[in-house]
């Protein structure tokens, strides 16, 4: 298995992008400080490491309607984000349009870059419950949480995950390894635009 990237995406110039990676047996964090174009800094990440799979939290496409895809109606949401109960692409304006041209200059025959919803797998590890998007306490609750289900042989220093935003790339990053061991599912339509959990 080659690396993969997790990526928890924020507004351009605000430090909170921060990106998983998993490099056979390990995961660490890197994120982009504040004033820093996160774009770019995911650019610079995947030149150097040369991932083959990138899973982003973030809206890759818009709804069926505005590329006249037939039975498409709905002008706010995708079919994906109904099911997931996800925010619309259109309310997230810019960070989708931002997203959409990323996942373009990015993608190759080499790296796949498939949409997240780390919210789900929140779900999926029924995080909600000990306080998931709270408090300080409750975010090492949480990581205890998410490690207590990992595979032993994965090498993580819980002291590298600062914040929430680094956990929703540590989920990201299980939903790509998740798909990479064919243990996934997907929602949507793929004419449209899928979200991989």
């Amino acid at each position: 298995m080659g690396t993969i990237f997790g990526i928890d995406y924020g507004s351009k110039l605000s430090g909170n992008t921060v990106i998983a990676i998993y490099q056979e047996p390990n995961i660490f964090f890197m994120e982009v400080e504040p004033k820093v174009d996160a774009d770019q800094f995911i650019r610079n990440a995947v030149t150097h490491f040369e991932p083959e799979l990138l899973f982003i939290d973030a809206p890759l496409s818009l709804p069926g309607v505005y590329r006249n895809l037939s039975g498409f109606e709905d002008y706010h949401f995708r079919l994906a984000d109904r099911e997931t109960r996800a925010m619309s692409p259109m309310f997230l304006g810019g960070l989708a349009a931002r997203a959409i041209e990323l996942k373009a200059s990015l993608e190759s025959e080499r790296l796949k870059i498939l949409e997240t919803y780390p919210k789900l797998m929140a779900q999926r590890f029924d995080l909600k419950s000990i306080g998931y998007k709270g408090t300080k306490s409750a975010l090492k609750d949480c990581i205890s949480k998410v490690r207590s289900c990992m595979r032993p042989s994965l090498k993580i220093n819980s002291n590298d995950i600062l914040s929430w935003h680094h956990l929703d790339a540590l989920l990201a990053l299980m939903s790509a390894l998740s798909y990479h061991c064919g243990d996934y599912r997907c929602f949507g339509d793929e004419r449209e635009g899928l979200i991989y959990i």
